[in-house]
């Protein structure tokens, strides 16, 4: 993580096509469809959200979520863009929902394109997810950074196994700087599973795609020493 902050200065500048897929990636926030219900949470610390579109293909299901972090902007873009650091690889075998996992290309210091493979439940087959991966910043307002992503076509990277089908998921994660080297964390995530699916695999599906703010609390949790520093202020 430390390398990857060392090299973020000067910010890269973004290409024409960037800025394009940065820009309909944020437009899911506010993406028509209705409003984001919120939803119960395992967790005091993070907020859930959710909204569907249903179309005659397919359930897509958009979700959010936001919590904060014990981490600076810096630290949190360098942990999501560590793609198969040991850390990421460990978390991935760990998690039975998690079939594979892969860098495909190196496009960039600021894009790289990556792929993974989820377990659907039985009777379905299993979701392939790859993805070009662009981020940004910081913001010259709030000094914030952008994670952006959607799903893009690479033969190169095609699965070859018979039980899979290649979905689509488009999204943003945001961080936002807060006092005590912390941060506010947003994820927002368009998940289109494609083929005939029912809404509550879909929403199962989502909820499961919202993981990154546990992860990151795991990572980074300092509500011990907060609570201590705050005590002895």
């Amino acid at each position: 993580r430390d390398e990857f902050i060392a090299k973020m200065y000067p910010a890269p500048t973004l290409t024409p096509p960037q800025k394009d897929l940065i820009a309909r990636c944020l437009k899911l926030e506010n993406v028509g469809h209705g409003e984001f219900t919120e939803l119960k949470s395992d967790s005091y610390r993070i907020q859930y959200f959710q909204k569907n579109e249903h179309t005659a293909e397919s359930s897509v299901a958009i979700g959010k979520a936001v919590t904060e972090v014990d981490a600076t902007a810096e630290q949190i873009l360098a942990w999501r863009w560590a793609w198969t650091s040991n850390e990421k690889i460990r978390i991935h075998r760990e998690d039975p929902k998690s079939v594979s996992r892969y860098v495909v290309k190196d496009v960039s210091c600021n894009e790289c394109i990556i792929a993974t493979t989820k377990k659907f439940p039985l009777w379905f087959k299993n979701r392939e997810f790859i993805v070009q991966s662009v981020w940004s910043g910081p913001d010259l307002k709030d000094g914030s950074y952008l994670y952006c992503w959607e799903s893009v076509d690479d033969a190169s990277a095609s699965s070859t196994r018979s039980n899979t089908i290649r979905a689509d998921s488009r999204g943003f994660m945001i961080t936002r700087p807060l006092p005590g080297s912390r941060c506010k964390f947003t994820i927002v995530q368009r998940i289109n599973a494609r083929g005939s699916i029912p809404s509550w695999v879909a929403n199962l599906k989502i909820r499961h795609s919202l993981s990154t703010p546990s992860e990151l609390h795991n990572a980074f949790d300092r509500s011990a020493q907060i609570d201590l520093e705050a005590r002895d202020a």
